[in-house]
């Protein structure tokens, strides 16, 4: 039976359990580490009565790229989107999908189109009303090429959106799409407000305007992002604190100081804690330390449209080239475990084949390969990297190994958001990968030929055909050897050379309550709150 020929509810239930299962396959790597969320889950939404006030402090190493939903790809971005925006559904920390916007939904045109109903009386921030129009003028903007949204690919085969009435809106499909609440769950597919986008234009991503539980109300660098209670939600719960702070913090030092004198109440998302403090933090008992594996990978990519990684040899050889072991000792203190493959095993769909097809530290093959290769000593090629300390350490253990096998590397390192934004021009040699998601269509976005996260500027037909079967194959098992082929394949042709799976963590006051590590390593949106 295909896709189209399912029965509505039985199509619905198939996108459930993909949603579940990325939520649930992350239990079963966690154990009893912290409670699980994914990218706009909520924690039980009877548990935020009480403890309501205060000023909910939150340092972070890093600053957004841009708050505008669908013009980043920057993970500290979407973290703070998720307080801001609100989409049609959410996740709940089962994993089941829950209403967000839509307070339900129907599957029809042979499961290509669903239809939302929408919740009455929600407004935007701004005051304009959040109805059918806003869907689909959001999905018209998220789709034009003028917007040069890095996140469309989220949305899979989506073809358009109809206005059916003030509060029902059809979303039509070019074909029936599993992960569909992948995509509509997460910060990039929430409804926004054209009256604010059209007013602030470019300065959007500046001032951003939403209908999520918590309402923007400033952005300074003395002062950080603050955000306000939006009282007037209609989509769940109020949220817990009067406001929160995202505070900047770039010194590991500064920053862990903070926490211990009072100045902010929590340290989550990117590497807030730094990864050489977590032993210290384990023994102040003023502090809790929250820990959680992370969804995520950190991998080099080889530029293909540049020499010499247009040569599989040297890409061989420079993974050959590379002490994975040296790297997690000294670069996150062992804090994580090795990467074998282009997703990490906390994703439903990793194969574990790739373990065979791994390349294992060996500096005389390394050296071998370029010299077929036809490369002498003194080859000279530059990397790109965030300026987080770990990636740092990790850029200088690689730089070390590389100059061992006679490759002279620059490494670049950069903010995230100019990290981000450069990287997609192409002049790198190397560039150090860094993604969180919580599905296997990652592979899509970033190893499709035209994926939007495409960093190695390959061109690949048999592995694009295989990408993008996998994205509306409906039987697990059939989908898993897409997966199983696709990552065979890329770990054959050495596209990526991975590196490590890092952890999350979070650490907060004792003043904090009720605090749950998400996938993405911030806390839940509105269950903290502040014991006076």
């Amino acid at each position: 039976m295909s896709l189209n020929q399912m029965n509505p509810q039985e199509f619905l239930e198939l996108t459930y359990a993909r949603a579940r299962q990325s939520v649930l396959s992350r239990r079963a790597v966690l154990g009893g580490f912290a409670a699980l969320a994914a990218a706009m889950v909520l924690p039980d939404r009877a548990a935020f009565a009480e403890g309501r006030g205060g000023t909910l402090r939150i340092g972070r190493d890093q600053e957004p790229d841009s708050l505008d939903p669908q013009k980043t790809l920057v993970a500290v971005s979407d973290q703070t989107n998720n307080w801001i925006y609100e989409p049609l559904a959410r996740l709940d920390t089962d994993g089941n999908v829950v209403p967000g916007l839509a307070e339900r939904w129907d599957v029809t045109d042979n499961n290509k189109t669903i239809v939302f109903h929408l919740r009455d009386g929600v407004t935007f921030h701004d005051g304009s009303p959040v109805d059918a129009e806003a869907c689909v003028w959001t999905t018209q903007r998220i789709m034009d090429p003028a917007t040069a949204s890095p996140s469309a690919y989220l949305l899979g085969p989506f073809d358009k959106a109809e206005v059916i009435d003030r509060l029902t809106v059809a979303y039509h499909f070019k074909e029936p799409f599993v992960p569909l609440w992948i995509g509509l769950s997460s910060p990039a597919a929430a409804i926004l407000p054209r009256k604010s986008i059209e007013a602030l234009g470019d300065q959007f991503g500046r001032n951003p305007v939403g209908c999520g539980p918590f309402r923007f109300s400033g952005w300074a660098p003395d002062t950080g992002i603050k955000l306000v209670r939006f009282d007037d939600y209609k989509c769940g719960p109020v949220g817990a604190p009067d406001e929160v702070q995202f505070l900047y913090f770039p010194e590991d030092s500064t920053r862990i100081a903070a926490l211990e004198t009072g100045e902010i109440d929590v340290l989550a998302t990117g590497q807030a804690v730094p990864v050489d403090a977590v032993r210290r933090l384990r023994q102040n008992g003023e502090i809790q330390l929250l820990s959680r594996a992370r969804q995520g990978l950190r991998a080099l990519v080889f530029n293909m449209s540049k020499a010499p990684f247009d040569d599989i040899r040297v890409r061989q050889a420079v993974s050959h080239a590379i002490d994975r072991e040296k790297v997690l000792a000294f670069a996150l203190d062992g804090n994580g475990q090795i990467a074998h493959g282009p997703l990490p095993t906390t994703i439903p769909g990793y194969s574990k084949a790739v373990e065979t097809l791994d390349y294992p530290y060996d500096p005389a093959k390394a050296k071998a390969l370029l010299a077929e290769a036809g490369q002498q000593a003194g080859l000279k090629l530059r990397m790109i990297t965030s300026d987080m300390p770990p990636v740092r350490r990790t850029a200088e253990i690689v730089q070390t190994e590389l100059r061992d096998i006679g490759i002279e590397l620059e490494i670049q390192s950069l903010p995230v958001a100019e990290w981000a934004s450069l990287s997609s021009k192409g002049e790198h040699h190397i560039f150090f990968m860094a993604y969180e998601y919580n599905d296997a269509d990652i592979l899509y976005a970033a190893l499709h030929s035209q994926g939007s996260y495409n960093r190695s500027f390959h061109k690949d037909p048999a592995l694009d055909k295989l990408l993008e079967a996998q994205r509306v194959a409906f039987d697990p098992a059939g989908r898993q050897t897409l997966l199983d082929d696709a990552q065979a394949l890329i770990m054959r042709q050495a596209y990526w050379a991975p590196l490590f799976e890092p952890l999350n963590f979070a650490a907060l006051s004792s003043a904090v309550k009720d605090a749950a590590l998400r996938s993405d390593g911030d806390i839940s949106v509105s269950s903290a709150w502040i014991e006076s």
